[in-house]
């Protein structure tokens, strides 16, 4: 069984999350399935990759650090709690050897509950450039064609091969440059304008947004800690299981 390629990013601000979801995305998996992580280097310090690498070691895997040309991104403004590097993402596709075709992409702020291979090997995926979790956000920066839905984009099943084929990478950046009036929530917005009609729904225990979804009766696969409180600056809905692998990680 081929291993699944999953892709985080991070820069130094952020680093001991990602350590922390990676620390409990192995803690959670079956025996028999692998994990490729790939990390895309928002400047992280030799420090912080020799602890992350560090980490995974434990697992038996290796990091695959990625860079990004980051004149790509001049015109990708981050606010808030949410940084540039955000928007690397976008890049995921050309990022990865062609030979690589579908990746999981996970925010940082996240913990992994369960094993992820049911995740990966969705049919659906074939039909559609990408898999993602309905956001059921009060208002965006951009508005939908009626009757479609808005996507979070804090977990993104790609299918690698037709994102490519589409040059769906370039229509993002494009419209981000030529629509900055219309981003509100930063990446995401852009790629739901663009991929509105060429994604598919996930189910919602594959990125439970503890924000919007702590009153739905879901058994979480990825808790997603998706607004400006966060459990290490705030009291946020199960804050409890942050701290289970936060506290037990070496850092």
């Amino acid at each position: 069984m081929d291993p699944i390629s999953i892709v985080a990013l991070s820069n130094d601000h952020y680093a001991v999350h990602l350590a922390t979801m990676l620390f409990s995305l192995f803690e959670n998996k079956k025996d028999e399935t692998e994990y490729q992580i790939y990390i895309i280097d928002g400047d992280l310090s030799p420090e912080n990759k020799s602890k992350i690498t560090k980490l995974l070691q434990q697992y038996d895997a290796t990091p695959i650090y990625l860079g990004v040309d980051k004149t790509k991104y001049k015109d990708c403004k981050g606010w808030g709690h949410v940084s540039q590097e955000a928007f690397y993402r976008i890049s995921i596709p050309e990022l990865l050897d062609h030979s690589v075709k579908r990746a999981l992409y996970l925010d940082s702020d996240m913990i992994i509950k369960g094993d992820l291979q049911e995740l990966w090997d969705s049919n659906q995926l074939d039909s559609y450039a990408l898999g993602a979790v309905v956001d059921p956000v009060d208002f965006a920066g951009i508005t939908l064609p009626e009757g479609y839905e808005y996507f979070n984009s804090g977990v993104l099943l790609f299918n690698l091969s037709r994102w490519r084929e589409e040059n769906i990478s370039e229509k993002v950046l494009t419209f981000i440059r030529d629509n900055p009036s219309k981003i509100m929530w930063w990446d995401q917005d852009a790629l739901n304008a663009v991929l509105y009609d060429n994604w598919f729904p996930l189910d919602y225990k594959w990125n439970f947004q503890v924000f919007r979804m702590k009153d739905l009766n879901i058994v979480p696969k990825v808790i997603h800690f998706n607004t400006d409180v966060k459990p290490w600056n705030g009291n946020t809905f199960l804050k409890e299981e942050y701290e289970f692998y936060r506290n037990r990680l070496e850092w």
